[in-house]
């Protein structure tokens, strides 16, 4: 079920301020600043915070607004999310909720879980994502519309290994189960944008996704290169993305990653993205 506007607002100011409730007891925060573009006129913005609670619990808390707006399609989703996370050494475990989505057309309520194991040579995780999903089909204007609820529950995995001092490598993915088959819906060509860049496809109709990398330290620097995979649940077409990531310090306790990518996907053709993310250390 879609959730009343009011409700979704006052979700998000839930969120920001059960985050910053805990800021006065922190052991230490991160807040981080982004945003990106993309050549197919996308446009994203987020923030987001991590407070530690204690020495091994964290409560983390996002917002985002993301655009698309061309002469195909005309998308403006928001999203909201907050999560708690506990670490007892070695095995650790997440849990959180949210919401994603734009009223006029797509919407879901989710949660999700995360299984963890960590120790000083890398990390693995598996991952489980329950989502509700509302979409509204628009037909003419005496027909009006009409909405049909559905379900997708989700299971992954997610491992990163340090393979020597200065680098790492990281590969993850998720293949969702769908209660029913969207694209069987004679309305739904308009989702098909939805498949145009990561920022359209961010939070959507998913199929599955994969992502592999390798990270190359540099004192307090890091190069990172990134592949990733996507494939539509509604009309099955795929994604391919290539991308570069660069971060840096910015004084004491701050630093600044800066990301470049570029997208191939089988409805759209290649669209480039731009992105720029800033994160602020405290004590």
């Amino acid at each position: 079920m879609s959730l009343p506007e009011n409700i979704k607002v006052a979700l998000s100011i839930l969120i920001l301020s059960s985050v910053f409730s805990a800021v006065a007891s922190a052991d230490g925060i991160v807040v981080g600043l982004g945003a990106e573009g993309d050549t197919v006129d996308g446009r994203a913005y987020s923030f987001f915070v991590d407070v530690g609670l204690r020495e091994n619990t964290w409560i983390s808390g996002a917002v985002a607004v993301n655009e698309t707006k061309n002469a195909v399609v005309d998308l403006n989703t928001k999203f909201a999310d907050l999560s708690v996370d506990h670490f007892f050494d070695p095995i650790g475990i997440r849990l959180g909720g949210g919401y994603w989505g734009d009223k006029d057309l797509l919407e879901s309520n989710d949660v999700h879980a995360s299984l963890y194991l960590r120790g000083k040579k890398g990390s693995i995780s598996a991952d489980f994502e329950g989502r509700n999903f509302d979409l509204t089909l628009r037909r003419d204007v005496l027909a009006g519309s009409r909405s049909i609820d559905f379900s997708a529950k989700g299971y992954g995995l997610t491992g990163r290994l340090k393979t020597s001092d200065r680098t790492s490598v990281y590969l993850g993915g998720m293949n969702y189960d769908y209660s029913r088959r969207i694209g069987l819906q004679p309305e739904t060509d308009r989702l098909r944008f939805l498949a145009i860049s990561r920022i359209s496809l961010m939070n959507s109709l998913i199929d599955y996704r994969l992502s592999g990398g390798v990270e190359i330290e540099f004192g307090e620097r890091r190069l990172d290169f990134r592949y990733s995979h996507w494939k539509t649940a509604v009309f099955r077409g795929q994604v391919d993305s290539l991308g570069v990531g660069w971060l840096t310090p910015v004084g004491n306790s701050a630093d600044v990653e800066f990301r470049l990518a570029v997208d191939n996907s089988d409805e759209f053709g290649r669209a480039t993205v731009f992105s720029i993310f800033l994160y602020f250390y405290a004590e």
